[in-house]
């Protein structure tokens, strides 16, 4: 996962529509249904006037409409689809749709968790996606450096202000239907919002709460809340724990790279841990159908890490994760194409020839 300041780039293109079970869910856009402007009726100008009688003929019965095209299948083509680029900017998801002959329809990006609650609630670091088409999805770094926050500061309603201050930020930048990712991967250890026990999974759901009612309060939004734990999770308290309750999350997700610490370390077994593991997609599809909540995928992509655990070139788990989303409820996957010091993710890079081929059969419509 990104760091806490702002990630690099990332981006989608217009969105289109996913529903959740639960609140509606539009992708792109998820969450909003738009209308067109009202139709004008056109009036035909007035026949000319005929000096000797028009001919009568009798009116052929009109042609009869074509069936309606039967809806379009639940595949990994067809479930929404953004990336988080290399580049940040929209020229950069242009040539990755160019390159993988996929249609983002979504932007990924990172509010800054750098630099205390004012760097964390503007959003002039969201202009480069303003007039895209793309929806963003956000993650939002409920905790941010130099804030001096906690989990149970969140829990007692301490900090709600600074996210009204965010909701009201991002109406007026035009991101009104964002989604967002409140303190996602809460359930590791690297970041500031960290879970580490039943006392802090109670607070993490009392602060969630705390922020979602702030922003629903704000006049013109249309906020989604994707709930957003990592993969391999603890087992010292349970998610239902962690979890703030149905009315106040859209969708549920998980944070999904192919690397794995099994022996041998061969691709079938990476993807039967990720399958199997304390958090992982058996848990989630489970999970997520008992909450009556479509799934995401807010990252998920091809790895390999300095430490070595990273699966690396590896087309098996490209086409294993597009079976997956094709036999599950999916609402849209957001691929993370970038690449760090210490853990290399951009499958444009050139270290991921194999994984492009597969990723371009499973994913291009």
């Amino acid at each position: 996962a990104p760091p806490t300041t702002v990630a690099p780039p990332t981006t989608v293109a217009p969105p289109t529509t996913v529903a959740p079970s639960g609140p509606a869910v539009s992708l792109p856009p998820p969450t909003t249904a738009t209308t067109g402007p009202p139709a004008h009726r056109l009036l035909a100008a007035p026949a000319p006037r005929r000096k000797t009688p028009a001919r009568v003929t009798t009116a052929k019965a009109p042609p009869k409409p074509a069936p309606s095209a039967a809806p379009r299948p639940h595949t990994s083509h067809t479930v929404p689809f953004g990336v988080f680029v290399q580049g940040d900017d929209m020229s950069a998801v242009t040539s990755f749709a160019a390159t993988t002959g996929t249609r983002p329809t979504m932007a990924a990006d990172y509010l800054n968790g750098s630099a205390g609650w004012s760097a964390m609630t503007a959003t002039g670091g969201l202009t480069q996606w303003r007039g895209t088409g793309l929806r963003v999805v956000l993650g939002v770094p409920i905790i941010p450096d130099g804030a001096g926050g906690s989990l149970s500061g969140g829990a007692s309603g301490a900090y709600n202000s600074y996210f009204v201050t965010l909701a009201q930020n991002l109406v007026s930048a035009g991101f009104s239907n964002a989604i967002l990712r409140l303190g996602w991967e809460f359930n590791g250890n690297w970041y500031n919002w960290s879970v580490a026990n039943p006392t802090d999974a109670a607070n993490f759901a009392a602060f969630w709460r705390n922020i979602v009612t702030a922003m629903r309060s704000v006049p013109g939004q249309a906020f989604q809340f994707l709930w957003n734990p990592n993969g391999s999770g603890p087992t010292s308290y349970t998610p239902d724990q962690a979890y703030p309750g149905d009315a106040y999350v859209d969708y549920v997700g998980t944070d999904m790279y192919d690397n794995c610490w099994c022996s041998p370390q061969t691709p079938q077994n990476a993807w039967a841990a990720q399958l199997t593991q304390a958090w992982g997609l058996n848990w989630l599809a489970s999970f997520a159908a008992a909450h009556g909540k479509a799934i995401a995928f807010p990252e998920w992509s091809v790895d390999y890490r300095s430490d070595g655990h990273g699966l690396g070139d590896d087309p098996y788990f490209i086409n294993a994760f597009a079976s997956w989303i094709t036999a599950n409820n999916v609402a849209f996957t957001d691929m993370f194409a970038y690449d760090a010091s210490d853990q290399q993710n951009n499958i444009l890079d050139g270290r991921f020839s194999n994984a492009l081929a597969a990723f371009k059969a499973d994913f291009a419509p």
